[in-house]
């Protein structure tokens, strides 16, 4: 059933249930000890290893034969992936671990990025994943909201603070900015946007008057706190007062109706 080569690095549990923390962490103890062999044996897992690193993956077969993979980074849950064997988890697993032993771990270094026209999670340099669309099907969200809840996942399993918090206090970003956001979509739905990529209305982008096409952007609602990530693909807004225009996508993501007071910080090329 699992690829060859890969049990080595996989341990086999049975997915929430009272283990919700990695074998060997203090809430589960010792996986080598008797009693914790047979809770997970008694749930109808098998355990393929006892090694854990800093970053591992385990994989697990719902009653209905469901595979799904989760992976943790010292010894805390970072993302699931259903359907997963484990084929796409454990490169993750190993990007992790080698940016570990570079010593790019640290919560300051891990923030987002774009690699390849996808977004995805770089530590010191290091890409740690790329959010295409197979992995954002099998985290079973968008990639843009994967790409924020797995980079929190990251950072505080390494005992950062959620990347949003961090913004706030400065520091990650090459520039901030302040101001009205407004939207578009239907209307311009198909044309080609000033970068000359068609404009879709589904997709997270934004225009700006002078931010380089391609600039990705953290967009904070200041009224409700919630955040999105937005790439600059346009120009505009042409109306007095206001510094940024959103897809309809990122509009409803912020839940701005019409015209709303946001944060802009943008993220270091």
């Amino acid at each position: 059933l699992w690829p060859c080569g890969t049990a080595q690095a996989l341990d086999i549990y049975e997915p929430d249930s009272a283990y919700a923390t990695a074998p060997n962490s203090p809430e589960m103890g010792d996986i080598n000890a008797p009693e914790v062999q047979a809770k997970v044996m008694n749930a109808g897992a098998e355990l393929l290893s006892s090694h854990p690193r800093f970053a591992n993956v385990v994989v697990s077969m719902a009653p209905d034969g469901t595979l799904r993979s989760d992976l943790y980074v010292n010894l805390r849950r970072v993302l699931t992936l259903t359907g997963d064997d484990g084929t796409r988890a454990q490169p993750i697993a190993d990007a992790v671990n080698r940016a570990q032993a570079n010593g790019h771990m640290r919560a300051d270094l891990i923030t987002p990025a774009r690699r390849r026209g996808s977004y995805a999670i770089v530590a010191g340099g290091e890409t740690l994943l790329t959010v295409d669309e197979r992995l954002a099907r099998a985290g079973g969200g968008r990639s843009t909201s994967l790409v924020l809840r797995w980079l929190d996942n990251m950072r505080m399993a390494v005992g950062g603070a959620p990347f949003r918090l961090a913004a706030s206090r400065g520091g990650l970003f090459s520039g901030t900015l302040t101001g009205r956001a407004s939207w578009y979509g239907p209307g311009f739905n198909g044309r080609r946007a000033a970068s000359g990529e068609r404009f879709n209305q589904n997709s997270m982008t934004a225009a700006h008057k002078t931010l380089p096409f391609g600039t990705v952007l953290l967009v904070t609602n200041t009224r409700n706190h919630r955040s999105c990530l937005v790439r600059i693909n346009d120009r505009g807004p042409y109306v007095k007062g206001r510094e940024i225009d959103l897809s309809a996508a990122a509009a409803r993501v912020l839940k701005i109706d019409g015209v709303g007071s946001v944060r802009i910080d943008i993220l270091q090329p």
